[in-house]
């Protein structure tokens, strides 16, 4: 689970720098935010000694459930 948190953390921490720095698209800084704090979510260096009481599975579970909901925010009502 470490292995798939830190692919998910540099790909997300990645990506998230990188619409900071281009912008091409509406809504990117929106996304950026997104991914910066899936990056965050995903850390398992920063979160190793459980800060606030929460594992790995539930924190990684999430993030996930943020990358496949990202649709419903580029959809405009």
């Amino acid at each position: 689970m470490a292995l798939i948190g830190w692919i998910i953390s540099a790909a997300a921490l990645l990506g998230g720098l990188a619409l900071r720095q281009d912008m091409p698209f509406s809504h990117a800084y929106e996304i950026a935010n997104g991914l910066l704090f899936a990056a965050f979510l995903t850390c398992p260096a920063f979160w190793a000694d459980a800060p606030f009481g929460i594992t790995a599975k539930p924190r990684i579970m999430a993030c996930l459930a943020m990358v496949l909901a990202l649709p419903l925010v580029l959809l405009r009502p």
